[in-house]
């Protein structure tokens, strides 16, 4: 009887275990069905709220790219505005000399403005007079009605507009409002861009397989797009009046129908046009559809589990004990990293996002920039920059997915003292917030070390002028500019006269005060555009760029004469006089580099020299002689 009570007390334990157990296993099944489906939706909405996220960013790049893009040809189109006159825009008969000298300057501001493949004056009855390049169909640039009410409109300096519907390319134009000195309208300095250039600026842009951002006006015309053949969802009317209108600077809509995108717009500030970007569904929630699925195959397995889980219930009391071990030894990892960080010998700042205050400064970081690490933590990260611009520029980059290593930025100490870092940047992100990090090296003195070698590499140490290399570099280049606007140019050769009886004389020492002397002569005799060379031990080279033969004798003459009258105060009362002898040449059809100049220069210098010194030769006079 015993034994029988014993066995039935047994089976009525172990069948009430069996139901704890079923009712267990019954009630994980629920939950991970709940999990399952919070986890489903919790993604979803992420997916929805990254893919806004990511679109707005890509708006407002590119916008930001846009209105640099045109303040940049305004800034051209206003120095073009204060170098030329009403006169020139009104009419295209301004002399041979003037209207070559209006487009070598619209040229020149054109190469300067990359996204413009054109630069023209618009008179006022909207005829183009000048124009940097005659390209085929740049006839018309402004709809003729258009025109007209800017003519009428006094109060617009700077115009947007779409180029001409009769035009081969679209694009649109920058203008810049020009009047005579009667306050009436005497035109527009006009420039194009091109379609072409705002799709590929458009191009750059990543939105996924089915995305598309597209360039429109206030009336909703397309300028430009990528990609050109895209579908792109309708238009949201309202929100563009009032961004038009000012009422908005940029809105983002998600549109959740049965072809669900999201679409962000963006004016751009002080034009008739918007960034209109959109992100497919078909994009974005291709990773959701296909964890989903993942999902829902892993919550399957884990139900069928579910009961063989039971099994392992027993074993949560040592894995309590496990995981309180690992909570020890996470906890002495963390002490141990923050003492890497301490003692790490990179300098290194942490900051909350998005109001960027510092929430941590290892002591190198403290040292670096002269304050305690308690009072850091008052300040914002780009209280650091000697620049805020810096700053915000290196976080777009971060933020639209660019990395930011071992960037060369100028950093400030808290009196601020600057210096160079090189930095390195990063976010980490949590589901509850986001830290910036920052690496700093103090690269003050590479920089002061780069700075130097560069000196060296270009600058003569005894005389403070250009070296030998540098100076036929820089030469070269004028040469070239010269031959292209078909301006003349003058090349001087020039010599001490008996430099080595001064040296054998009175020494090295005042043999080099004279090649300084002569070196601060020919600076203060000079022109600022002119480049000045020593090219030997006492032979110097100059440049003199736009000057003719009856412009640069004189200034020849004119050093050479200064140099006879110097006088150089030596030790013992004694006085140091030297003279110097010039040879001249001018840039012929023939020149393509340096050496053949210099070379004719030192033949006309060798025969000042053979002529009796302290004397200028001019080598084309050489030339007459010797066929006479």
């Amino acid at each position: 009887m015993s034994n029988y009570f014993s066995t039935t007390h047994t089976m009525n334990w172990t069948t009430r275990q069996s139901a704890f157990l079923t009712l267990l296993a019954m009630f994980f099944g629920l939950g991970m069905i709940f999990i399952l489906a919070y986890q489903v939706n919790s993604s979803y909405r992420f997916e929805i709220q990254k893919a806004n996220t990511e679109t707005d960013h890509q708006a407002q790049a590119i916008t930001n790219q846009i209105n640099n893009s045109l303040r940049e040809i305004e800034l051209v189109l206003s120095d073009i505005s204060d170098r030329i006159s009403s006169e020139d825009i009104a009419s295209a008969e301004r002399g041979e000399i003037r209207n070559k000298e209006i487009q070598n300057l619209l040229l020149d501001k054109l190469v300067k403005i990359h996204q413009a493949n054109n630069i023209a004056l618009v008179s006022s009855n909207s005829s183009i007079n000048h124009r940097a390049l005659d390209l085929p169909g740049s006839g018309q640039l402004i709809n003729h009605d258009y025109f007209q009410i800017i003519r009428n409109n006094p109060y617009h300096e700077s115009i947007y507009s779409r180029l001409s519907s009769n035009q081969h390319n679209t694009g649109i134009i920058v203008a810049r409002r020009v009047e005579t000195a009667k306050a009436e309208f005497a035109g527009l300095i006009v420039a194009s861009i091109s379609r072409e250039y705002f799709e590929q600026l458009l191009s750059t842009i990543s939105l996924g397989q089915h995305g598309n951002i597209q360039l429109i006006d206030q009336e909703q015309n397309i300028i430009a797009q990528y990609p050109a053949n895209a579908i792109s969802p309708p238009l949201d009317n309202a929100i563009i009046q009032n961004l038009i209108s000012g009422k908005e600077t940029a809105a983002l809509i998600n549109q959740s129908q049965t072809a669900q995108s999201v679409s962000s717009y963006h004016s751009i500030k002080d034009t008739p046009f918007l960034i209109v970007a959109s992100s497919s569904s078909l994009d974005y929630l291709l990773r959701w559809r296909k964890n989903t699925l993942y999902y829902l195959y892993g919550g399957s397995t884990l139900l069928i589990m579910a009961l063989l889980m039971c099994y392992f219930f027993w074993r949560s009391h040592r894995l309590t004990q496990n995981l309180q071990k690992k909570e020890k030894h996470l906890n002495a990892s963390e002490a141990r990293f923050r003492q890497m960080i301490e003692t790490s010998p990179v300098a290194i700042v942490l900051a909350r996002t998005p109001d960027y205050f510092i929430t941590y400064i290892n002591h190198q970081a403290a040292e670096l920039f002269n304050q305690t690490q308690a009072g850091a933590l008052s300040q914002r990260v780009f209280e650091l920059y000697k620049t805020k611009l810096n700053f915000i520029e290196q976080v777009e980059k971060i933020q639209s997915g660019q990395t930011q290593q071992n960037i060369e930025v100028m950093l400030q100490q808290k009196g601020g003292q600057p210096f160079w870092g090189s930095l390195s940047m990063s976010i980490s992100e949590s589901a509850q917030s986001s830290t910036l990090m920052i690496g700093i090296s103090d690269i003050t003195a590479r920089k002061q070390l780069e700075a130097e070698l560069q000196h060296r590499a270009t600058i003569d140490s005894l005389s403070g002028l250009f070296n030998r290399s540098y100076f036929t570099d820089r030469a070269n280049h004028e040469i070239a500019r010269a031959k292209r606007n078909q301006q003349p140019l003058i090349v001087i050769m020039l010599d001490i006269d008996h430099f080595k009886r001064i040296n054998d004389s009175w020494g090295h020492d005042i043999g080099d005060k004279a090649i300084q002397s002569l070196a601060e002569l020919c600076k203060s005799t000079l022109r600022d555009i002119d480049l000045i060379g020593r090219i030997g031990g006492e032979e110097f080279a100059i440049l003199l760029p736009e000057t003719a033969l009856e412009q640069g004798y004189p200034v020849a003459e004119r050093l050479r004469q200064r140099i006879e009258a110097q006088r150089i105060n030596l030790p013992n009362e004694q006085i140091l006089q030297f003279t110097a002898s010039i040879g001249m040449a001018l840039l012929s059809s023939d020149d393509q580099k340096i050496d053949s100049i210099l070379k004719r220069a030192d033949q006309a210098l060798y025969q000042a020299k053979n002529n009796g010194r302290n004397q200028t030769v001019i080598y084309s006079q050489i030339s007459k002689q010797g066929k006479a």
